[in-house]
């Protein structure tokens, strides 16, 4: 089941913390750069789904 936005953003807030706290192990440091690129992804895309519904709401599309 795919996680809501705020989940989302909730984990991709915690991965930039851990980004921040690991900047002495490489490898742990692109493991989580991974993680969080692949969750902005989700982000944008869950944005871009959101966007089309308030367009069809409004009439703007």
């Amino acid at each position: 089941m795919d996680k809501s936005f705020e989940d989302n953003y909730k984990k991709m807030e915690e991965l930039l913390e851990d980004l921040e706290e690991n900047k002495d192990n490489l490898d742990e440091s692109i493991r989580i750069y991974q993680q969080a690129n692949e969750l902005y992804k989700q982000l944008k895309d869950q944005l871009g789904e959101y966007k089309a519904k308030v367009e069809v709401i409004t009439g703007n599309e």
